[in-house]
């Protein structure tokens, strides 16, 4: 058992990657708790709830909040407060108010520069940037606590992350699988992690293959959004319809993230007969999109089977509609449902079509 002295008292973890966020606070958890029941040795807080002005509730929340910080555990030895959303713990301008956001700021300012010898802090948040926190809680933290940071930009490519969490797996993955992986997937790590857990299940052990990876993720949402533009390309309503029935039945709170993909789609798909219209060579073009060559040729033929035109006035129609799917969610399906309709109808092939 590491002795409490080797353990630093303060922690501070953020950024935009959930998955290893979520794994290093539990695997510092750990280190702090060991054996002990996690029902009396964690307590969690989220800033955000401290902080509602919900009458009569708000108070008692920050109470709760003192209380565990104050109190020494009664059936352990130990005690871990982890307290979320920690960027919005900042100072109110007009320090004098006795509100909630000054209390809170306040507590954590008293846990930061004296914590209890019995207790251990966690703080976390999905800001991304330094500046985001309060300087000197941040500084106070840096000081006397250990900081991680976990956060990925726009070009972010976890190609070694994906090959050594197959390999943890029992995945033999090469860098090429892994790159596919990417390619169909995404960087999110939590999709990523969750089909390597998946192929671990169905393939540990086996020589992993291209067209075992494109068998086992053809349901994916985003190899799904590429299988219904391919239908819609080809004026085929009924198979288009069917995979957009499929992936809202699959999971029907995630329409926003399915349209942002057939937006990306279509942009991909602009950018593609701008480069025909351009006299690019095919392979030029297949280096440009940076897809899978297994993608690449079929992705050229789905932009070949729109004129120009067409592709403007669709996605300018996607773009109109962005609101509505953001805040008129229950009518998600029949929006889509009514922009497929009119790609298969030809409406958009005229100007005045996309009007």
């Amino acid at each position: 058992m590491i002795p409490k002295n080797n353990l630093h008292k303060l922690y501070l973890v953020y950024g935009n990657q959930k998955l290893l966020i979520k794994e290093k606070v539990y695997s510092i958890i750990e280190d702090i708790l060991k054996d002990r029941q996690h029902d009396w040795g964690l307590e969690r807080f989220y800033s955000e709830e401290l902080l509602k002005n919900t009458e009569g509730s708000e108070r008692q929340n920050i109470e709760d909040l003192i209380i565990a910080c104050e109190i020494l555990p009664m059936l352990t030895d130990r005690k871990v407060v982890w307290i979320d959303n920690f960027e919005m713990v900042k100072k109110n301008k007009n320090n004098l108010e006795n509100n909630n956001k000054n209390i809170l700021y306040q507590t954590v300012e008293k846990i930061i520069k004296n914590p209890p010898e019995s207790i251990w802090f966690i703080f976390t948040s999905a800001a991304t940037r330094e500046q985001d926190f309060s300087k000197s809680l941040f500084q106070s933290i840096k000081k006397k606590g250990v900081i991680n940071k976990f956060t990925t930009y726009e070009n972010y490519n976890p190609l070694n992350w994906v090959i050594e969490r197959a390999g943890a797996k029992g995945i033999p993955l090469s860098a090429n699988y892994g790159s596919l992986l990417i390619d169909i997937i995404g960087t999110d790590l939590i999709e990523l992690d969750h089909e390597l857990e998946k192929l671990s299940l169905f393939l540990s052990g086996e020589k992993i293959s291209d067209d075992m990876i494109k068998e086992h993720i053809r349901g994916h949402k985003q190899f799904s959004v590429f299988r219904m533009t391919d239908a819609l390309s080809r004026k085929e309503l009924l198979p288009a319809l069917e995979i957009l029935d499929q992936q809202l039945q699959l999971k029907p709170r995630e329409h926003l993230r399915l349209f942002s993909l057939i937006i990306i789609q279509f942009r991909r798909l602009m950018k593609i007969h701008s480069m025909i219209n351009q006299f690019y060579k095919e392979s030029e073009i297949i280096n440009k999109i940076s897809l899978p060559t297994f993608l690449s040729k079929q992705v050229l033929i789905q932009a070949r089977n729109f004129t120009s035109l067409e592709l403007q006035n669709i996605y300018r129609e996607l773009a109109k509609l962005d609101l509505r799917i953001k805040f008129q969610s229950s009518l998600a399906p029949l929006i889509l449902q009514n922009v497929f309709q009119k790609i298969c109808s030809g409406y958009f092939e005229k100007k005045e079509g996309g009007q």
